[in-house]
């Protein structure tokens, strides 16, 4: 028996109508369902723990967009238990499935149908007074970032030790190839394909114009210590997890030891996908 774990936003009605489907299919394919709290709410159900999910889990479904993946990114941690996305946000660059989808989706899943990708993580780290503090993975970008009063901030970047750059800034992105369709495309930076390991680097309106976006190795080390005496700064996880550093602060970033594993639509590709998602094509 398999054992599936949904993990929704519980915003609006499609929410539910789409829960109702996903689990009369599962219960009538035997399978063991595991809610998070929100999707319990949701169907009035008892809510599992997260441990639970982490350990029990053949498959996760989300249902929402993808901030909601993300979320269920983090919670898997270093378990690689593959995450079905069921787009009920607005882009939807990692919830690729349909709601119309999403059944015949589950039943492809449960006949070892389907395709599966590796996306690749970012670990980042703070050390504070010679302690390590704040240790979390992220699946789309670090940010350091000004706060709204705060004039231009000065960072330096090294690479595996060697210095590379100090931006004058508004901020700075670290972003992973999913990511690169992220905060990092807003900022101008290039979309990288998310099966290419890599790792970007883009300043946020850069007080000098050649200070442009770089792609380097996954194989990299980055440190940032922040130069900025007077300044309020913060650096932000997946847009989700917020914290204010200061010049006492220095932060690590490099490839996590385990990906995000995405199950994605068998008739789709990354190409089609942002054709679909940017209008590229369009007449």
């Amino acid at each position: 028996m398999k054992t599936i774990s949904i993990i929704a936003k519980p915003h609006g009605e499609k929410v539910r109508q789409t829960l109702e489907k996903v689990c009369a299919f599962l219960a009538e394919k035997g399978v063991c369902i595991l809610f998070e709290e929100k999707a319990a709410a949701v169907m009035g159900a008892e809510p599992a723990d997260h441990d639970e999910i982490r350990e029990k889990s053949d498959l996760v479904v989300v249902l929402g967009g993808d901030g909601t993946l993300i979320s269920a990114a983090r919670l898997l941690g270093s378990k690689e238990t593959p995450v079905l996305g069921v787009n009920l946000g607005r882009l939807g660059f990692l919830t690729e499935t349909r709601v119309d989808e999403a059944v015949a989706a589950l039943d492809d899943f449960l006949n070892d149908n389907y395709r599966l990708e590796k996306r690749m993580k970012l670990h980042c780290h703070i050390e504070e007074e010679g302690r390590k503090t704040l240790e979390i993975e992220v699946l789309n970008d670090v940010v350091l970032n000004k706060s709204d009063l705060a004039r231009i901030i000065e960072m330096e970047v090294y690479i595996n030790g060697d210095f590379v750059n100090r931006y004058r800034a508004d901020g700075l992105i670290i972003s992973t190839p999913t990511g690169s369709t992220a905060y990092n495309l807003a900022a101008g930076g290039p979309i990288v394909h998310p099966e290419t390991e890599t790792i970007i680097i883009s300043p946020i309106c850069p007080h000098a114009l050649t200070n442009r976006p770089i792609v380097i190795s996954d194989n990299s080390n980055i440190t940032i210590k922040l130069r900025s005496r007077d300044e309020n700064v913060s650096i932000t996880y997946d847009g989700q997890v917020w914290r204010s550093i200061d010049p006492t602060m220095t932060i690590s970033v490099k490839k996590a030891q385990s990906p995000t594993v995405l199950v994605v639509p068998k008739n789709k590709n990354y190409y089609s996908l942002l054709r679909e998602k940017l209008g590229w094509g369009d007449s």
